[in-house]
């Protein structure tokens, strides 16, 4: 359910340098690091039946533990993507074989796609179907407080790493810049996937905490009341 892309790309400038000048890398704008969300739109699908939900594999476990046989009236599937993209700089000096490599952007970019489904048996405009979209609403609203949360925490780390590492590299060789950037690209990279694997764990136990005994049986203590028929 979950998904991690890792995307680098680099842009490349040349900036030829007299033998008798002296290099300095200076970079002329600071590194930018964005951190963004990208919310689809929700998505429904009230046409699967009970057995058919009962085949969607989903991350949550059931509260009534295995031994208990139980089916599947409703569920949220959906995950949280991350895609990660750098970009650098390359200022070359061919004359005296020498370089700088500026880090230009960092742009991690999280979305959340969301599908929710509702058993067939349960029309729509019936108890069971609206208070089953209530529940299933309560696990995209976890998703949205957990991205809103990563958003901060992974920029935050970002900016640690590049303090300790740098934005600026040189003069070094030329020979020697591809592995400098592999080498800073390499730990931006583990920043997201680190934390990635940390979010997708938090959001694990948020997700499992919604399904629980206590939401179950209020929904259906709930719409089994408003089905009884009334006294006169």
């Amino acid at each position: 359910m979950f998904g991690l892309v890792i995307i680098m790309a680099g842009l490349l400038t040349m900036a030829p340098t007299p033998v008798s000048a002296a290099i300095e890398c200076h970079a002329k704008i600071p590194p930018r690091i964005n951190v963004r969300p990208t919310k689809g739109r929700i998505k429904y699908d009230f046409t699967k039946n009970k057995a058919a939900l009962n085949s969607v594999d989903v991350d949550t476990i059931s509260p009534y533990g295995p031994r208990h046989k139980t089916t599947v009236s409703g569920l949220m599937s959906g995950s949280i993507q991350l895609k990660n993209n750098l970009s650098f700089i390359h200022e070359t000096h061919p004359y005296l074989n020498k370089g700088c490599l500026f880090l230009k952007d960092v742009n991690v970019q999280i979305k959340v796609d969301p599908t929710i489904f509702i058993a067939s048996e349960y029309p729509k405009g019936g108890c069971m179907h609206t208070a089953i979209l209530a529940h299933e609403f309560k696990h995209i609203e976890a998703d949205q407080l957990i991205v809103n949360k990563y958003i901060n925490l992974i920029g935050k780390e970002l900016e640690r790493v590049v303090d300790v590492r740098g934005s600026t590299h040189g003069p070094m060789k030329k020979v020697r810049m591809d592995e400098v950037q592999e080498d800073l690209r390499q730990a931006l990279n583990n920043v997201v996937i680190k934390m990635n694997d940390r979010m997708n764990r938090e959001r694990r136990k948020r997700q499992q905490d919604i399904d629980n005994i206590e939401e179950y049986e209020h929904i259906g203590v709930r719409c089994k009341s408003m089905n009884q028929p009334r006294r006169r």
